[in-house]
């Protein structure tokens, strides 16, 4: 009867998946398609490009499987589903074409398909800064730990990398922080002890570096962003990691630098006026902010505000400002 029951509801599923048309990206590229499935099996998916006839199949390794989990929710719920009773797991394979239906991304047809596929891909999770060095990060920036956290914090439950557990320790470790603090400054201030670490921050980062290990500790580009579109102390906190963390830098400007190629080709080809000038628009946006953010280095220790001006006007294109 159990057999039955997941037979059933995989069939439902699969019936729900193939009528629909999912995106796909890949892991190889980053690349993302629009797909109709055909079939979905433990070790691959096969489909045909929207609007295509021919059949591709790609292997779940060479996709990016976080990614389709967050952005084509029923195709993964399907694949899971087939993962759980090993006696079920489909075993026909459909034959692989030889060519790679990811070697190339659609033209998007509007400025709206670039941004759709832009703010995916900027949900992207980065690196985020390595736990163990916050500290010597707070003295190189002259930033207060603590404070720090609450911003850093505020990242990653931007990320979806924060739980609502975390979230109480946080609250915890923030009191205890200020507890101390409060009692020590009338104490004897030798400059011995003046860097001397409060334990609830070297806690602090321990449970960082437990999350980390279980990958959940970094944070988005679109959270990089918001941070530094909310300027203040926030932005701040994004800025300086900016600048300390050059291969983040460098993940968030390849984004952009991508698709703002998109928009510049999309703005030659289109032959709608409307198309054209829209395309033109977005492309200046996201150029702006490459060269905006492009200044951030370790070596200039000026914070424009045209890049916090820059981030505010794609985030609002994006449907995202605050």
């Amino acid at each position: 009867m159990r057999a039955l029951i997941l037979l059933l509801a995989a069939l439902g599923l699969a019936v729900d998946t193939l009528a629909a048309t999912v995106r796909l990206r890949s892991k190889a590229n980053g690349n993302i398609i629009e797909a109709e499935i055909i079939e979905v099996t433990v070790e691959k998916v096969s489909f045909r490009l929207a609007g295509g006839e021919r059949l591709y199949s790609a292997d779940w390794e060479s996709l990016d499987a976080d990614w389709i989990r967050r952005n084509s929710p029923s195709l993964w719920a399907e694949r899971e589903l087939l993962l759980k009773p090993a006696d079920e797991q489909p075993k026909e394979k459909k034959p692989d074409p030889d060519a790679d239906p990811f070697a190339k991304e659609a033209p998007p047809a509007s400025a709206k398909d670039i941004l759709r596929n832009l703010a995916a891909v900027l949900e992207d999770r980065l690196g985020g800064p390595e736990p163990g060095r916050i500290e010597n990060f707070c003295r190189e920036s002259s930033t207060d730990e603590a404070a720090f956290w609450k911003a850093f914090d505020e990242m990653r439950r931007a990320s979806g990398t924060l739980s609502p557990a975390k979230e109480g320790e946080k609250t915890a470790v923030t009191r205890s922080r200020e507890k101390d603090r409060d009692t020590s400054r009338d104490k004897d201030r030798d400059k011995s002890d003046s860097w001397r670490r409060d334990p609830a921050l070297r806690a602090k980062e321990e449970a960082f570096r437990r999350d980390t290990e279980k990958g959940a500790g970094s944070i988005t580009a679109a959270a990089y962003l918001r941070s530094l579109a909310d300027g203040g102390f926030q932005g701040r906190v994004a800025w300086q990691l900016l600048r300390h963390l050059p291969d983040e830098r460098k993940a968030i400007l390849d984004r952009l630098k991508k698709y703002e190629k998109q928009a510049a080709d999309l703005s030659e080809r289109a032959e709608s006026t409307d198309i054209k000038r829209d395309a033109l628009v977005l492309r200046k946006q996201l150029a702006d902010l490459i060269v905006s953010l492009g200044r951030v280095s370790k070596e200039n220790p000026t914070q424009e505000e045209r890049l916090r001006t820059d981030c505010v006007g794609l985030l609002s294109r994006l449907g995202q400002g605050r």
